[in-house]
Order: structure tokens, then sequence, then C-alpha cells
């Protein structure tokens, strides 16, 4: 675990996957942090959008996920691990997806949502196929 990703929604369990990650710095002095948060395409009707008005939605989107992985930048920062802060806009586990091969990450630390089996079983989860698709370990963490 030298290498690591850890999607970040600003959610407790996401902390809770960060802090996991403060802890297992002390076995891992040389752990990289890619701290990943990902926006939704916006979702536009109408027969006509301006190209400026989805550059400035994009830049907002982009803007607002800085913003909630500052917080995971503190807690980052405040235990002296390295990290690295990664926004996109798109599908969240087809992100995930990409960030792992583009950075070459060798772990993938997420938090669950706490979503009962029927939740798992009517909508599918990101971690559920986050395991499926990336072809690293993937620690859940509750």
């Amino acid at each position: 675990m030298q290498n690591v990703l850890v999607p970040f929604d600003g959610s407790d369990s996401a902390k809770r996957a960060v802090t996991y990650l403060v802890e297992a710095a002390r076995a891992y002095p040389d752990i990289l942090v890619h701290v990943l948060n990902v926006q939704r395409e916006a979702n536009l009707y109408g027969n006509y959008v301006p190209a400026s008005m989805l550059e400035d939605l994009r830049q907002g989107a982009l803007k607002h996920a800085a913003s909630i992985n500052a917080e995971a930048v503190q807690m980052l920062q405040a235990a002296s691990v390295r990290y690295e802060t990664h926004e996109t806009i798109g599908d969240v586990v087809s992100e995930v997806v990409a960030a792992v091969k583009r950075h070459n990450c060798d772990t993938v630390v997420m938090g669950t949502r706490g979503m009962g089996s029927l939740g798992n079983l009517v909508m599918g989860s990101v971690a559920t196929r986050v395991v499926h698709d990336v072809n690293v370990p993937v620690l859940l963490v509750k």
C-alpha cells in the first residue's frame, strides 16, 4: 500500500477511509494518497445550451469538487501524509477505474455509505461496482 486512491465525497464513511489512511501511514510512511472527487454531469433540458454555459457549469462543478476534497486535504496535512488531489466530472465508477490506471495506484481505500442489502439489490452500490471493476485490491471502510 504505497500509492493509494481514495474516492472522497465528504460523507462520514469517506472521512473514515481517510482516517484509516492517516493511521496506515504510520506503517507505510512513504504512502501517497490520491484523493478523488467525481461530480456527475449536469442534466440539461431544452433544445440548445450555449457552450459558454456548459463550460461555466463544468468549472462550477470542479470548484465544488475541490471544496469537498479540501476536507480530506486538511486531515492528511495534519498527519503529514503525502497526497495529491484530483477533481473530475463523469460516472463515479468509470472515473475511479480510470484514476487507478492513470496514477498507477496499488490499492483503493473507500468508505461505504451504509446502504442496506435491499438498497444494494435495487440500486447497486458504487463500492460493489468498484470492487468488481478495478484490477487492484479494494479496502472498504465502514
